[in-house]
C-alpha cells in the first residue's frame, strides 16, 4: 500500500489524483451501464414474454379452422430443430421440397435441423392453436397440428393456404385454409 504523504507531488499537481466528485460520477456511470445493459439482453431475449395463443382471437378468426382434420396428399417429414430459437416447439412437419433431394425446387432445411422420419401420403393431421412468440426484434407466429399418434407439430407455412395475415406485420386473417397441392380434407 503507498502512503499518500510519502509520494512526491509537484507543485502545480494536486495532492490527490482523483476528486470525489469524479469518482462518484464513475460509479454513476457504471450503475447506468450495468442497468443499460441488463435491460438489452431483457428485450434481446424477448423479456421472457410467454407464448400467446391466439386461436380464440376474433382478430385472426381461427377458431372455425382450429380442430379441422386433413390428409397429406404427398409424403411430409417430421423434423427436429436442435438449439436456441423463439418458439418452445421443435418439431416442424415439413412438406417434399424441403427435405426430398429429389425434388425439383429442394431447398435443404436449415442447420441444426434433422429429419426424424418420413410420413406416407394419407397421414392425418388435426389443426390445433396458432400461437405467437413476441420478441424485442419481430413476433413469430406459427400453427400447430397434432398427428394421429399425439405428436403436436409446428406446421411449415407451405402448409397453409396464402391468407392476409401477414407473419411478421400487423394485419388480420379472415380466411384460414391449407394448401391444397399438399393436404386435402380428411373423411
Amino acid at each position: 500500500m503507498v502512503n499518500l504523504k510519502s509520494v512526491k507531488t509537484q507543485d502545480h499537481m494536486p495532492k490527490h489524483s482523483v476528486s470525489p466528485i469524479f469518482g462518484e460520477r464513475f460509479l454513476m456511470k457504471s450503475a447506468i451501464s450495468g442497468i443499460a445493459t441488463v435491460v438489452m439482453i431483457s428485450f434481446l431475449s424477448g423479456c421472457g414474454r410467454p407464448v400467446e395463443d391466439l386461436s380464440s382471437s376474433p382478430k385472426y378468426n381461427f377458431d372455425a379452422f382450429s380442430g379441422t382434420v386433413w390428409k397429406t396428399k404427398v409424403k411430409v417429414a417430421v423434423a427436429d430443430l436442435n438449439g436456441t430459437h423463439p418458439t418452445p416447439l421443435k418439431n416442424y412437419l415439413l412438406e417434399p421440397k424441403a427435405f426430398d433431394p429429389n425434388h425439383p425446387e429442394y431447398t435443404p432445411p436449415p442447420s441444426g435441423m434433422r429429419i426424424i422420419e418420413v410420413l406416407p401420403v394419407g397421414t392425418r393431421l388435426c389443426i390445433e392453436q396458432l400461437l405467437m412468440k413476441k420478441t424485442f426484434e419481430t413476433n413469430y407466429a406459427w400453427v400447430t397440428a397434432s398427428l394421429d399418434d399425439g405428436r403436436v407439430i409446428r406446421l411449415s407455412d407451405a402448409f397453409l393456404a396464402k391468407t392476409e395475415f401477414s407473419w411478421r406485420e400487423k394485419s388480420d386473417a379472415k380466411d384460414w385454409g391449407v394448401n391444397p397441392d399438399l393436404l386435402e380434407k380428411a373423411e
